[in-house]
């Protein structure tokens, strides 16, 4: 039987947490408690981080809190005690629920972690344990980076910082099929420019959640299934996981 407590759905297990989430901590190393994540926008646009705790235990649990480790984009939960609001008061043996958790990129990004890692401590009534997550640079982005050609020229010509990836093997270089997945993406099409000898170069802006703008050039060659990426950026700790991620999307 489902209930709604305070908003929040809660059932009876099993409950199937939200497609691509992760068991980031199983029952035995949360001592009953599991855990299931994902990195989510919520329907006004804001990011989140989606929590379904299963108590496959004996005991009931409560007291739910956060903590996040420094980390790559600076992110922090809304409030330490967050999860406790958006979970009910105490979920009882056999039972589970999912909330929705607000990110904040209010802190100092860190440049001496692992890229896109997320190290997290979470408290109950049992005790605190750790585990580690990871997100994509794409969830990160602003929906409010497209910038006026006269600008991105500008900044494409005075910013240094690059960062260059080539992808190999592409079964699609059709432009108009990718940029519908790029604006879908936060990643804004700017212009694109045909060369004598056929390539295609095409340009877009994007800008992380803490005003980090990035500019993208992307290079295709009809025919030969490759596209060459150039990033540039005034700061570089995103440019390298952007790359990665755009690849995925030329792939898709």
């Amino acid at each position: 039987e489902m209930t709604s407590v305070t908003g929040v759905q809660t059932c009876a297990l099993p409950i199937s947490a939200p497609a691509g989430a992760k068991l980031v901590m199983p029952a035995e190393k949360g001592e009953g408690m599991q855990l299931r994540t994902l990195f989510v926008k919520d329907g006004q646009g804001r990011l989140c981080q989606s929590y379904t705790v299963e108590n496959n235990g004996g005991v009931p649990l409560s007291g739910f809190a956060l903590q996040f480790n420094k980390n790559t984009f600076g992110l922090v939960p809304e409030t330490p005690g967050k999860l406790g609001e958006v979970l009910p008061a105490t979920l009882a043996p056999g039972q589970s629920a999912t909330g929705l958790v607000p990110l904040l990129a209010t802190g100092q990004p860190a440049t001496d972690t692992p890229p896109g890692v997320i190290q997290v401590a979470i408290k109950n009534s049992v005790k605190v344990f750790y585990f580690q997550d990871s997100m994509d640079v794409l969830l990160f982005l602003a929906p409010d980076a497209r910038l006026d050609k006269n600008v991105f020229l500008e900044q494409w010509k005075s910013l240094t910082t690059e960062h260059r990836a080539d992808v190999q093997g592409l079964a699609n270089e059709n432009v108009e099929a990718i940029c519908p997945k790029m604006e879908a993406a936060n990643v804004f099409f700017i212009a694109r420019r045909k060369l004598p000898d056929g390539a295609d170069l095409v340009y877009f802006s994007c800008k992380s959640l803490n005003n980090v703008t990035m500019l993208a050039e992307l290079g295709f060659r009809p025919g030969t299934g490759t596209c060459s990426i150039s990033l540039k950026s005034a700061q570089g700790l995103y440019m390298p996981m952007l790359a990665e991620s755009l690849q995925k999307i030329l792939r898709s």
